[in-house]
């Protein structure tokens, strides 16, 4: 995957409880957006019905060009259950190619098929 101008990181605000790394990965993603070119932190509502569970937050994160236009589907990764985790994740997100195959598998969750009926 080719590098991206930009990305909207989507955080699950939700999973941020004792016992979860939602603390943590908070204040890991702040400084490494605010040092990406074109880089957004967005905090939303619970994104994978982990709310009340200790299972961990999900972070999507959207590759964008310039203009914010999506480049490729928002990858949806976690949930993320330790410092080393978060730690795999801003790592990559930092270094700005946002290819999933570059992230721990345990944390790549791959896309849902779409389906059609008629």
């Amino acid at each position: 995957m080719p590098f991206h101008s930009g990305y909207t990181a989507v955080t699950c605000a939700a999973c941020t409880g004792p016992g979860t790394v939602g603390p943590a990965l908070q204040d890991a993603l702040r400084p490494v957006v605010r040092a990406s070119t074109g880089g957004v932190l967005v905090g939303a509502g619970c994104l994978a019905g982990c709310a009340g569970r200790p299972a961990g937050p999900v972070l999507l994160v959207q590759p964008c060009d310039g203009e914010r236009r999506p480049t490729s589907p928002a990858l949806r990764i976690g949930p993320l259950r330790t410092g080393a985790d978060v730690d795999a994740v801003t790592a990559w997100l930092g270094a700005g190619d946002l290819d999933p195959a570059l992230l721990p598998r345990h944390l790549v969750v791959p896309p849902r098929r779409r389906t059609t009926t008629g």
